[in-house]
């Protein structure tokens, strides 16, 4: 009767190593699972913070060129005013040199 009672406690225990091992199985497959899910999850994560790290660098180069353009545009507006300006007293200086010139030239012949 002993050897049934430990025949028994050890099919018993092989039972239970065989649902121990099941467990386990089952955990690890879940585990990989899980750990599959959170990897996916970050990579996710990783591409959402690139785009939007993209889309801000985008949109700060645009601001960026868009203000570049605009001072360019004001350089070369200031650039015309300045030219026009330069130009109107070169004409005067031109024209009082003229008649200095034609003034004195009158001014000889009389003498």
């Amino acid at each position: 009767m002993e050897d049934k009672v430990i025949e028994q406690a050890i099919e018993r225990f092989i039972e239970i190593d065989g649902k121990a091992a099941n467990i386990k199985e089952t955990r690890e497959k879940n585990l990989a699972e899980l750990e599959s899910k959170y990897r996916r999850e970050i990579q996710d994560m990783i591409e959402n913070f690139n785009q939007k790290i993209d889309e801000k660098v985008n949109e700060i180069y645009s601001k960026a060129l868009s203000e570049g353009n605009r001072e360019v545009e004001e350089l070369k507006k200031r650039a015309r005013e300045l030219i026009k300006t330069m130009e109107t007293k070169y004409l005067e200086i031109k024209e009082e040199i003229i008649n200095k010139f034609l003034s004195e030239i009158f001014d000889i012949k009389r003498f």
